[in-house]
């Protein structure tokens, strides 16, 4: 089920944090942009170190001042550290990151930018596990997706969850059934305000997932249009790139 998600997605989930961060000056990053370049940094260097940095000022807030806020740039950071350490052939270090990260927004039931965020982190974590674990994991990262949804159902990343994991589920435990619907809902969320410290990570991914479906269900000229029109909004993203 759920516990097959390949790999290779959640590799490129991280590219969903792959926009390039341009500071201007007078401005403060959002903790967003602040550990999308950390992590470009870290996958150009080859090294952990511009994410253990950045995490370590983020655990420091979180220790100041646990709240929801906090607790889920903190995990958004080190899954991102996780993605790399794993790149690096660092397993052991890139499961503690990714347990962590999970157990930070394991308590925010009612949150759904956190349930999503977590969908995609436990179904990302089962590679490190065993096969009985991975199946509970599995099924717990559908669960946390289609919670997410309940919380927000207009939200792009609750919808990209529970597409990502039902396109991973095999068609015998009924998955495939939903990843067109909420795509497209995805593709139509509103986007956050220019002031807001939402998360605002994903939309890549949207036309990536969307391209891939298309694809495996043999409609050609839909996945060539979405790739289209990713690539026009997306023009530098390596992730839609990668799919010509």
């Amino acid at each position: 089920m759920n516990g097959l998600i390949n790999h290779s997605l959640y590799s490129t989930v991280t590219l969903v944090f792959l926009l390039w961060f341009i500071p201007v000056l007078g401005q403060v990053p959002t903790p967003e942009a602040a550990i999308q370049l950390a992590f470009q940094q870290s996958k150009t260097q080859a090294v952990q170190d511009p994410l253990i940095q950045r995490n370590n000022a983020l655990n420091k807030a979180f220790q100041e001042e646990d709240n929801n806020f906090n607790r889920y740039w903190l995990s958004y950071g080190l899954y991102n550290q996780a993605l790399i350490a794993d790149r690096l052939e660092d397993k052991k270090a890139a499961e503690e990151l990714i347990d962590r990260a999970i157990e930070l927004l394991n308590p925010l039931e009612e949150d759904p930018e956190s349930q999503a965020l977590l969908a995609l982190q436990l179904g990302y974590s089962t590679r490190f596990k065993s096969y009985w674990s991975m199946i509970s994991l599995g099924r717990n990262a559908y669960q946390r997706a289609e919670r997410a949804v309940a919380l927000a159902p207009t939200n792009m990343r609750t919808n990209l969850a529970l597409a990502i994991n039902d396109f991973y589920t095999p068609k015998v435990f009924g998955g495939g059934k939903k990843v067109e619907t909420h795509l497209i809902k995805a593709l139509q969320a509103p986007s956050p305000s220019v002031s807001d410290t939402s998360p605002t990570w994903g939309k890549p991914n949207v036309y990536e997932l969307l391209v891939k479906y298309y694809q495996k269900n043999e409609q050609q000229t839909k996945a060539q249009n979405y790739l289209n029109q990713g690539l026009s909004e997306f023009p530098d993203s390596e992730l839609l790139k990668s799919l010509k």
